[in-house]
């Protein structure tokens, strides 16, 4: 695909994003380290976008995603995790979603290049993480040694396609989001430190408390991964 064909896409995925937030009366807020606020840059290329885009972190180092979206220090040490992960991914959305108003978030951490690449982490190797409303899902991709701001703007159509994903999901899952939201029993304790960080892909749902806690580490405490599955792409 041509430049100016990922850019068209990214124009196409972007309107189509907020004719369904618009439609749903929510607003999104962004997480992005790699690709420096490309996708807010995106929302904002549409008129109107004050309407349902709310606001955007650009947090490029570690310390910036733990002051601003409040990443566990552990989160970067732990395992085959690391910066570019799923638990970091996961915990910029959540941070993203506690610091705003917002029913949907997406969180972006990758290795753009030329450089940043590991012994196993190469040049175009993406982490996304979209929640919407009780739903969460993250996804790895790697789409090669790419150009820096091909992958940045490869990124970001990734980042966008696995939202309207997510939305989806949404609209099909409500029914059981509303008896789990309506339970009066405590969450279960849970956490994601034993889920297999090479793994594609991680989901489930979220419980979301009537007082929420300020700390995106407890929080992702009660995410439900009971529907938890990982798929091999």
């Amino acid at each position: 695909m041509g430049e100016g064909d990922v850019v068209e896409e990214i124009a196409a995925l972007a309107s189509r994003l907020s004719r369904r937030l618009r439609k749903r009366g929510w607003s999104i807020v962004t997480a992005e380290s790699c690709t420096g606020g490309l996708l807010a840059s995106t929302f904002t290329d549409i008129s109107g976008a004050s309407n349902w885009f709310e606001q955007g972190w650009v947090v490029y180092n570690n310390d910036a995603k733990m002051r601003e979206l409040g990443v566990e220090r552990s989160a970067f040490d732990s395992g085959e995790a690391g910066a570019v992960s799923h638990q970091v991914a996961l915990q910029m959305a959540r941070g993203a979603r506690h610091r705003s108003d917002a029913l949907v978030s997406i969180a972006i951490t990758g290795i753009a290049g030329p450089g940043g690449a590991t012994a196993t982490k190469e040049v175009g190797l993406v982490h996304v993480a979209v929640t919407a409303g009780a739903q969460f899902i993250v996804r790895r991709r790697d789409f090669g040694e790419n150009d820096r701001l091909d992958n940045k703007r490869t990124f970001v159509a990734f980042a966008l396609r696995l939202a309207l994903e997510a939305l989806d999901r949404v609209q099909a899952d409500e029914a059981r989001l509303a008896a789990v939201e309506n339970r009066s029993e405590a969450p279960p304790e849970l956490d994601t430190s034993h889920m297999d960080p090479k793994s594609e892909q991680w989901e489930g749902s979220l419980t979301w408390a009537p007082n929420e806690t300020k700390t995106v580490a407890e929080e992702i405490q009660k995410v439900d991964l009971a529907s938890l599955t990982d798929w091999d792409e």
